[in-house]
């Protein structure tokens, strides 16, 4: 096998009045990073970092698009509810038809539409109400909904 490798010393005297012998070692090893290895890591660093940046702005604008659709869809469900609330009359039902202008906690406005069906000539029966959600910036519908509501001829 060999002899292990040892670390070359050297043997100071510092002088006091006791005269203390002191070892004292001196490698010739490097300890320790340098000022090269600390700039290459970090510039290693900030090319992992830019190389996440896109994911994150992609998580940011899924998370906006994803709180403008739950704030689209409860407002549908109100206006459902609103509807099945005014029952069993159908002019009640129908006064819940329109529109309202919104604007969700993201600044984005949301136009809620609500539309009712004719009313049954017959004693009783069912009314369709559809409520739909569309982005104004876009156009797009965001969310939609239809139910049937039972009233009574008025």
């Amino acid at each position: 096998m060999g002899r292990p490798s040892r670390r070359p010393t050297t043997r100071f005297k510092f002088g006091d009045e006791k005269g203390v012998d002191v070892m004292h070692r001196i490698t010739t090893e490097d300890e320790g990073f340098g000022l090269v290895e600390i700039v290459v890591s970090m510039f290693m660093l900030a090319i992992l970092a830019m190389a996440f940046l896109p994911i994150l702005v992609q998580g940011l604008k899924q998370s906006s698009s994803n709180a403008t659709l739950a704030t689209a869809t409860q407002l549908v469900n109100q206006q459902l509810q609103k509807a099945q609330a005014k029952g069993p009359q159908c002019t009640l039902v129908e006064s819940v038809a329109g529109m309202q202008q919104l604007t969700d906690p993201q600044g984005v406005e949301i136009q809620v539409t609500t539309s009712v069906g004719a009313c049954p000539t017959a004693v009783g029966g069912t009314v369709s109400v559809t409520v739909s959600a569309v982005r104004q910036d876009s156009g797009d519908t965001v969310a939609s909904a239809s139910t049937l509501v039972y009233v009574k001829h008025d």
